[in-house]
């Protein structure tokens, strides 16, 4: 059986070998599990960008995680809260259906008071990197000093 080139296999080639040429390779793996992260990125990026999308009951947003330089910022919007409720909220290792760790402290995240319109925003810096071979997850609790009542979650991911 022959098989035939186009006139583009040799165009298309050479186009595939620039990007993957130009691309970053990046691996992590996890210490504890073994787990590695691979990511094939643009050289320029610099930092990892995390989503999560939140929900729970009537709450619903996002958030987000920006990584850079050893640094995580991380920031909800959130909507569909009571107007003028105040609920605390952190980021936890693992997945919302299990129980993790807190990462950092509690006393970098400030709670989130919601507007009239039930909306509410917030972010904390935490002087360290998230993990791209773990998993984590933002958590709504019910209120500041009800830190046991997970009112909504998100799983963070790193995926595009």
């Amino acid at each position: 059986m022959q098989h035939r080139l186009s006139a583009h296999g040799p165009k298309v080639a050479v186009a595939l070998a620039a990007i993957l040429a130009s691309a970053c390779v990046r691996t992590r793996t996890d210490p504890v599990t073994g787990a590695v992260d691979v990511d094939v990125e643009s050289p320029t990026k610099r930092g990892e960008d995390w989503k999560a999308g939140i929900a729970g009951g009537s709450i619903t947003g996002q958030g987000r995680a920006a990584v850079l330089n050893g640094q995580s910022t991380i920031t909800v919007n959130l909507n569909g809260l009571t107007p003028g409720a105040t609920h605390a909220w952190r980021v936890h290792e693992g997945k919302c259906s299990g129980a993790g760790a807190l990462v950092g402290s509690g006393g970098l995240y400030a709670p989130v008071t919601a507007a009239a319109d039930g909306t509410a925003q917030g972010s904390a810096r935490l002087s360290l990197a998230l993990d791209e071979a773990k998993d984590y997850n933002i958590r709504i609790y019910a209120s500041p000093t009800e830190t046991t009542t997970v009112a909504a979650c998100g799983d963070l991911s790193d995926s595009a």
